[in-house]
């Protein structure tokens, strides 16, 4: 006979099996705990909680009790190389899939599963099924079956089974939820601290995301700058004052290098969205003489906005430069910004010397000095970083976004050559460049 349940028993055992629910979020050790409750509250022989494996319809053991796991399993899945049952396969697969509790007095003699290999095999007699539901979806079942004894269960045990089922459903999605959000936290965790794992690499962020900041500002203003130069020179080009012909040259030459400085910002600031976002950049190499931009570049570097009339800008370009395969724009960028560093760099004015000549491979060396603010090693170790800038007094008024070294380096090595520095404090900066005489492929 089955165990009748009183309404203050029926209430405390509920009230018992809900506090090993929210005893603990590991869920394993839940259900565990809660089967052995169960199987000895209402007399079952064995008993058994399935969860119903996210996304399909495969389940597995995961709290047993008197059943061995392995073997449920492979009876579940029909795998029992011994072809022995360990449980009505049958009445599992009817509660999970009309989500509705099964149960049988006698499983033996019952019309519904009598006739069953599982039923007669695994002699089940006394079984109870009750589904996991929640919203809507079955997710696992809880088995109590009794093979000695007929009419264990009642509709009283499956009253409470399902009141716990449904517990139990909410109970295991919480875990769930706990366990996703402890990955979560966890694998956040672990890259913050690769991220963090050195002080100089946390500096270096904090810095970069200021710089960031104060990014758009500075390129509206230096796109300003040239933008109203070279309208002011068209404007007196229309005018009288505009006729003399040497006045005209040096007008054209003004609006050409401000032209040049604006490209090339325009080209900096592309390339760099470009890296940004995970985009190789790519090389429009062709065979170049590189002599006559470079003259240009430094005939033109008296009009930038920092020239000094205490800076000098001489240039020793070798007459027997070889031409080369190169991006004649990526390698006018680069060059420009080495000059323009130069000059802005050297506050109090001084020498600027560009140099270039040939190389015993067949490459062209090119050189930019000065005898400017000069650097220390540190300063000089972290020079080709993103968005890094030397922050020191004397040059703390001059703006600058951080990405030009960093993007020559970039493009010089997309070359396949190289970009070095040479420097002390106070004693200036030296900038070479080598580039191949044909690009790697």
């Amino acid at each position: 006979m089955p165990q009748v349940l009183d309404e203050a028993t029926y209430l405390d055992t509920l009230l018992g099996l809900s506090k090993t629910l929210n005893s603990s979020l590991d869920i394993s050790e839940v259900l565990n705990t809660a089967i052995e409750q169960v199987t000895r509250f209402v007399g079952a022989e064995r008993g058994f909680i399935l969860l119903v494996q996210e996304g399909s319809n495969k389940v597995w053991g995961k709290a047993t009790h008197d059943i061995d796991p392995n073997d449920l399993e492979l009876a579940l899945a029909g795998r029992d190389p011994f072809n022995r049952p360990q449980i009505s396969k049958t009445i599992v697969e009817e509660a999970l899939r009309d989500r509705l509790p099964v149960v049988s007095l006698n499983a033996q003699e019952d019309p519904r599963y009598a006739e069953h290999t599982s039923v007669r095999v695994s002699q089940v007699r006394s079984v109870v099924c009750v589904p996991l539901v929640l919203k809507g979806k079955a997710t696992g079942i809880v088995y109590l079956d009794n093979r000695l004894k007929t009419g264990v269960f009642d509709d009283r045990h499956v009253e409470m089974l399902t009141a716990f089922a449904n517990q139990a459903a909410v109970a295991i999605e919480n875990a769930r939820l706990y366990n996703n959000l402890k990955k979560s936290m966890e694998e956040q965790l672990r890259l913050q601290s690769d991220l963090h794992e050195k002080e100089s690499q946390r500096r270096a962020l904090e810095e970069a995301n200021r710089l960031k900041s104060e990014f758009i500002g500075f390129v509206s203003h230096e796109l300003r700058n040239p933008l109203t130069t070279i309208r002011g020179y068209v404007q007196t080009l229309s005018t009288e004052s505009g006729d003399d012909p040497a006045v005209r040259t040096e007008f054209y030459e003004v609006i050409e290098a401000e032209a040049d400085r604006m490209l090339d910002m325009i080209n900096e600031l592309l390339d760099s969205s470009r890296l940004e976002a995970g985009r190789p950049l790519t090389l429009n190499s062709r065979p170049i003489d590189l002599r006559p931009m470079l003259s240009r570049l430094a005939r033109t570097q008296r009009f930038y906005k920092y020239w000094t009339p205490g800076h000098c800008l001489e240039a020793d370009l070798a007459d027997d430069l070889p031409v080369i395969e190169a991006d004649e724009d990526k390698v006018h960028q680069v060059i420009a910004n080495l000059l323009s560093n130069a000059i802005k760099y050297s506050p109090n004015g001084g020498v600027i010397a560009l140099s270039a000549a040939a190389t015993a491979n067949g490459g062209i060396r090119i050189t930019v000095q000065d005898e400017g603010l000069g650097m220390s090693e540190d300063q000089r170790a972290k020079l080709f970083g993103r968005y890094e800038r030397i922050e020191r007094d004397e040059i703390k008024q001059i703006a600058g976004t951080g990405l030009g070294l960093f993007l020559s380096r970039h493009l010089i090595e997309l070359h396949g050559g190289s970009i070095t520095c040479e420097c002390a404090p106070g004693h200036g900066s030296i900038f070479i460049v080598e580039l191949l005489a044909t690009p790697p492929q």
